[in-house]
C-alpha cells in the first residue's frame, strides 16, 4: 500500500514524567518549537593504494540523539528543570516578629513575597514605622525605606509582622541529573490534524536560560539527550524512542 504521508505542519503538546518520582505524564505548557536531532560520528578509511587519495571505506554512527524545545510557559516545574532546582508550593500565611536589618534608602527582602498588613517596629522598642513616610511597599510587598524616614542608622534592627500570599519557591542547583520520560502528542495540520506520537523513554536535560526582561515574550530553550532504556527489549525494538504516525 502506498504511503500517502507528505508535508508536515505540526502543533501539539509535550508531556514529561519524572522517572525518579513518577506521578504520570504532566503537560509542560505551550512550546513554539520541538526538534529531534541525531549527532553523527563519521569513521573514514582513506585509500592509500593509488596516487590522489580517495575514500576506501566509511562508517556512519549515531553518537547521540538530542531533543530541543522552547518552553513558553513559565510554570514552576519548567523553571525548576531549567536550573536543576526543586519547586515547592507555599500556602498563604502570617509572620510575627521577623527579624531584619534596615538601611536608609534600601530595599528589605522579606522571607515571603506578596506581603500585606505590614507592621514594622524597631527591635529596640518604640513606635511602629509609618507607611509612605518611613517606607513604601513595592509590588512584591517588600518595604523600601526612605532616606529621610525613621531609619537613620545603617543596619537598624527591626521586627516585621505581615501576611503573605500563596506562592512557589524554587531552590536552584539542588537536583541535577534527573531523568524524564517524554511524550509528544502532535497533530499534522497538513494532513487534516492526523495525530503523531513521539515517545522518548529516557531523557537527561541540560540547564536552560531564563529571561525575565525583554520586549518580547520570553521562553526557555531546553536541550535533552536521549539515553538508553534497558527495559525495552526484543528484536527491532528501540531502546531510545518510538514514533507512531496515524494513517
Amino acid at each position: 500500500m502506498a504511503d500517502l504521508r507528505g508535508a508536515f505542519l505540526g502543533v501539539g503538546k509535550i508531556y514529561l514524567e519524572d522517572l525518579d518520582d513518577p506521578k504520570g505524564l504532566i503537560q509542560i505548557g505551550n512550546c513554539n518549537s520541538l526538534n529531534y536531532e541525531a549527532t553523527p560520528q563519521e569513521i573514514e578509511e582513506q585509500d592509500y593504494t593509488t596516487p590522489g587519495g580517495g575514500l576506501d571505506a566509511s562508517v556512519q554512527r549515531i553518537t547521540a540523539v538530542n531533543v530541543n524545545y522552547n518552553a513558553r510557559h513559565f510554570k514552576a516545574e519548567n523553571m525548576a528543570r531549567a536550573l536543576y532546582g526543586n519547586a515547592t508550593s507555599v500556602a498563604a500565611g502570617t509572620v510575627t516578629g521577623e527579624a531584619k536589618k534596615a538601611w536608609p534608602g534600601a530595599l528589605l527582602v522579606l522571607d515571603h513575597p506578596g506581603a500585606t498588613n505590614v507592621v514594622i517596629t524597631p527591635a529596640a522598642g518604640g513606635a511602629a514605622l509609618v507607611l509612605n513616610t518611613d517606607y513604601t511597599l513595592n509590588a512584591a510587598g517588600f518595604p523600601e525605606f526612605t532616606e529621610e524616614g525613621a531609619v537613620t542608622t545603617a543596619g537598624m534592627d527591626v521586627e516585621i509582622d505581615y501576611s503573605y500570599a500563596k506562592h512557589v519557591t524554587i531552590q536552584a542547583l539542588v537536583k541535577s541529573g534527573k531523568r524524564y520520560r517524554m511524550v509528544f502528542v502532535g497533530l499534522n495540520e497538513a494532513r487534516s490534524g492526523k495525530p503523531v506520537i513521539v515517545e522518548v523513554f529516557r531523557v537527561n536535560h541540560s540547564p536552560a536560560s531564563l529571561g525575565f526582561i525583554g520586549d518580547e515574550f520570553q521562553g526557555m530553550e531546553f536541550t535533552a539527550k536521549c539515553e538508553k532504556d534497558p527495559t525495552k527489549t526484543g528484536t527491532g525494538v528501540s531502546q531510545y524512542l518510538v514514533i507512531k504516525d496515524v494513517d
